[in-house]
């Protein structure tokens, strides 16, 4: 029997995973688990904190919305939250759905059965015709204003001219067609820059970005499935938007669960021909009014689910299989497939994890594979045809030494690591982290010249950055004097960063850029964090025993000595400089609910120290409002007024 600071230590850990998932996937970056995955974390966590309620964390993932992280833009309240969708993935779970909505609402129900796109939810609002603001989905309380972005997309209408009077608020999603993405990921390529994702990820991004003209260029596209508060059912609603001039996806209306299931079994077959992508079919009650009825849990509405579909999956060759060294040193095995088309995409690789997964699928080269995408985006091995197999597969063998630099490698759990930090491939990666946007923001230099300064020796480890010569750059292959002015001209500047910039820099294992921003706040220096002990730590709100130990152990250690020495030896700064004390100059401020991460005196401290004026009532004079968990009247308040509303990111994102 696990004993309860074990399972506290569950609760923490699953929780951590899946706020992690959710940031990562809101942030438009990479997926750590697939949908099915992840729905099925979240169901552990929540039948231990159900069993262990005293052990849940106070931001437990099953109590929260998943967020966008904001962007430069005023967040906005939804007038009606924007919630999320409970996620089903067999008949089964659709049949015990119809069960309780049979316990909500009286009379016989009819179902809308339509689509689910593998999009970006947005909201529009059009007053008496006119498109007057759209916003993202955000935390599902508020939104980002990207009303100049949206504008761009040329399936969403400025003008409604069968609209009625008034407010009309119309909700569907943003996406990006299969050709758009791969001519954009072209040219990404050849300009040096790494390629993005997915589709998905890259219209989120694509909605943030601050020149609507580069938004227009990625060929954005929007289906409508929702009016709010319109008509006496959905379907009607939805042959309004058609008539508003929308694009709606081919829906269905069905009146039992076997007319559910051969839609799903329609669109399943359909979605192989589509030129974009989708996940699933969305099931909603028609009547508006049973909606109604049904009602919302604090997450999710129960009057809809989306019926996920079965990950496709194609089969290929597996011809050889590479060994990639991360910038952390981890090896990962990598399959090279007799390239196939999965997705909308032609797959040549997939991801083994390492090597207990190859034991475990008890794969070779030559092998006949199933290959599917995890979470829609990354290809991996799923199965082996072992039937297929002939005398001429080969096995793949565990390696002892770094493909790239020949030093032993050591296991770490299930992974095999190169611990040499002069390792080529270690460092390319590791380097190219160092300065990206995120991190040192060292502009023009990228992974090509990364690339050529390693391989001419100019560069043995991350700090020789900061010893290269304007006269050795001009002379390199495709640069000049005026690009390699501008090389040194931004690694200076990068030795003014603020700490929390350097804290993640140092590429310190489980510490990204929130943590970094966590640690940066509450230690002010970076002497004051490498002497910070281990139970220090911990109290930290945000840092949990694991990160806390990697960040004792780093510091500790004699590459952290080492590190700490030569970065003041070079000039970093290595102080936290917060913000210039007038980022919120003038502004009226009204604080309400659970502030997790800072707790509401140090939000306030930070408010006032930027010139803020924190009020205890929400008004007209209210600037905006800064909402945490649980946050109650002032909230609503703010939504009658139009007032805008943030999370306590805005505090933590500069």
């Amino acid at each position: 029997m696990e004993t309860s600071s074990a399972i506290q230590n569950k609760i923490k850990e699953l929780s951590f995973k899946l706020n992690e998932a959710n940031r990562l996937y809101y942030e438009g970056q990479r997926t750590l688990f697939s949908d099915f995955e992840f729905d099925t974390t979240l169901k552990e966590l929540e039948a231990l904190e159900k069993q262990y309620p005293e052990f849940k964390q106070p931001d437990s993932p099953t109590q929260t919305i998943g967020k966008e992280t904001p962007g430069n833009f005023a967040r906005i309240a939804h007038k009606i939250p924007m919630l999320s969708i409970t996620n089903t993935y067999n008949e089964t779970e659709v049949l015990e759905w119809e069960r309780q909505l049979q316990g909500l609402i009286n009379g016989e129900i009819e179902y809308v059965c339509e689509m689910k796109i593998d999009g970006v939810s947005m909201s529009l609002l059009y007053k008496d015709g006119k498109l007057v603001r759209g916003l993202t989905r955000g935390d599902g309380e508020a939104g980002d204003d990207v009303t100049a972005n949206i504008k761009t997309i040329k399936d969403i209408p400025h003008i409604l001219a069968n609209a009625p009077s008034g407010e009309l608020e119309i909700r569907g999603e943003v996406y990006m067609e299969h050709s758009a993405f791969e001519k954009l990921n072209e040219e990404m390529i050849s300009q040096d820059k790494p390629a993005y994702a997915n589709p998905r990820n890259t219209a989120a991004g694509s909605l943030k970005l601050k020149d609507s003209n580069e938004t227009a260029k990625r060929n954005l596209r929007f289906f409508a499935y929702q009016i709010l508060e319109n008509g006496e059912l959905h379907s009607g609603n939805l042959a309004f938007l058609e008539k508003l001039g929308f694009r709606v996806f081919e829906y269905f209306v069905k009146d039992s669960t076997q007319g559910i299931f051969d839609a799903w079994a329609y669109f399943d077959n359909l979605r192989k021909t589509l030129p974009f992508d989708v996940d699933g079919m969305v099931v909603k009650v028609n009547s508006i009014s049973q909606q109604r009825d049904a009602g919302k849990t604090s997450k999710a509405p129960r009057w809809v689910i989306a019926y996920k579909f079965k990950a496709e999956r194609v089969y290929s060759e597996v011809l050889s299989v590479d060994m990639q060294v991360g910038r952390t040193g981890k090896i990962t095995p990598v399959a090279n497939l007799n390239p196939v088309r999965l997705g909308g995409t032609t797959v040549k690789r997939a991801t083994l994890h390492n090597f207990d997964e190859i034991e475990r699928l008890n794969l070779q080269i030559g092998d006949f594979v199933g290959v599917e995408k995890a979470g829609e985006i990354i290809p991996q091995i799923v199965e082996v045809l072992v039937e297929r197999r002939t005398a001429n597969a080969v096995p793949i063998n565990e390696p002892e030494f770094c493909p790239v630099c020949g030093e032993s490698l050591q296991k770490e759990d299930v992974d095999l690591r190169c611990e040499n930090l002069q390792c080529k491939a270690q460092l390319q990666g590791f380097l190219e982290y160092f300065v990206s946007r995120k991190v040192m923001e060292i502009d023009n230099l990228g992974r090509a010249l990364i690339e050529m300064l390693l391989s001419k020796d100019l560069i043995k480890e991350v700090w020789d950055i900061y010893k290269l010569k304007k006269e050795e750059l001009s002379v390199l292959e495709g640069m000049g004097k005026k690009s390699a002015q501008t090389v040194i001209d931004g690694i200076a500047k990068s030795k003014d960063n603020s700490l929390e910039r350097l804290i993640a820099a140092l590429g310190i294992r489980h510490v990204g850029a929130n943590g970094a921003k966590i640690l940066a706040k509450y230690f002010k220096t970076l002497d004051a964090l490498a002497l910070a002990t281990e139970e220090e730590l911990v109290s930290i709100n945000g840092i949990g025993e694991v990160i806390a130990q990697s960040i004792y152990n780093f510091f500790h250690s004699p590459l952290g000595e080492d590190w700490l020495k030569k970065i003041k030896d070079i000039g970093i700064n290595t102080e936290y400089k917060g913000s210039s004390g007038t980022l919120f100059f003038g502004q009226t401020v009204v604080l309400t609910g659970t502030l997790p991460t800072l707790g509401r005196e140090e939000a306030k401290a930070i408010l006032e120290a930027n010139g803020a004026k924190v009020s205890s009532s929400v008004s007209k004079k209210t600037s905006w409002v800064l909402a945490g968990e649980n946050a109650g009247s002032k909230l609503e308040k703010a939504k009658e007024l139009g007032i805008p509303v943030y999370g306590e990111e805005r505090l933590t994102s500069f």
